[in-house]
């Protein structure tokens, strides 16, 4: 199934797309630092491409996941595999982790190519650093890669698919934040944690958190005792809730639409 994957993958304009969009992007934002009169922290680089990212990146995942899986139900590959003796179960997992198998390793050459510029731009170049930010692209990828998953196994029809594919990039991308802001100034003190939760589901939210907290852009020191209400101390609590919400959840979702539209294992 790997092997299926990277061919059809590779082959694809997707990966073009995917690979050219952050290099050129990374290169576009990386440049301009280089005309400071100034030193500039590599950090200062690195959170300003994660936050170009997070408007493509999601975006590319989901259709990488949603189309991919639709394919198998449309070619009718997934009911052979299943007559053969594959169970659901087994089809999805092996599914899921041959899209991430093929897809994490293509994003990650395309930033090591988009950071080709910084050497000469930043006044250091801290490995950690990088390992942080590519570390949470990857937590981004292979969660809306399962989101994307979940959508192609309820959706086969095309045009529909991409209609569900940008409505659910453009909730996570605006319409929660605009939720969230509407909401928030009536949020009492009693209601902080709940408001908290909701915040932290959006695994956009999650995983800048993430990396703004572990790169010091956050310092938890210089919070204000009203805002440290809302945050959790521990990013490794709120990554790992949302991983295991959006990841378990969303596959074992998938599993449980494919059987219920009649595949199954005899």
């Amino acid at each position: 199934m790997i092997a299926k994957e990277w061919k059809e993958f590779y082959r694809s304009a997707l990966f073009i797309i995917t690979a050219g969009l952050i290099i050129v992007s990374g290169w576009f934002v990386l440049f301009p630092y280089g005309g400071m009169d100034i030193p500039v922290a590599f950090r200062t680089g690195i959170v300003s491409v994660f936050q170009v990212s997070v408007y493509f990146l999601p975006l590319l995942a989901t259709v990488y996941g949603a189309f991919s899986m639709a394919e198998e139900k449309n070619q009718r590959t997934l009911p052979m595999l299943v007559a053969r003796g594959m169970t659901i179960n087994q089809f999805v997992l092996r599914k899921y982790i041959s899209l991430v198998t093929v897809f994490v390793p293509a994003i990650l050459a395309a930033y090591v190519v988009a950071m080709i510029p910084a050497k000469s731009v930043f006044a250091d170049f801290p490995p950690q650093e990088f390992a942080l930010f590519a570390i949470s692209t990857i937590l981004l990828t292979v969660i809306f890669i399962a989101i994307g998953m979940l959508l192609g196994s309820v959706i086969s029809q095309k045009l529909t698919l991409v209609g569900f594919i940008i409505g659910t990039w453009l909730a996570f991308i605006y319409f929660i934040d605009l939720l969230l802001m509407y909401w928030l100034p009536n949020v009492a003190m009693k209601d902080v944690l709940g408001f908290s939760i909701i915040y932290f589901l959006s695994p956009l939210h999650a995983v800048q958190y993430f990396l703004f907290i572990k790169l010091n852009v956050y310092e938890f020191s210089d919070m204000s005792v009203l805002y440290d209400h809302f945050t959790f101390q521990s990013p490794w609590l709120v990554l790992i809730g949302n991983m295991v919400i959006w990841v378990a959840g969303t596959i074992g979702l998938s599993i449980l639409v494919l059987k219920r539209k009649g595949v199954s294992h005899d």
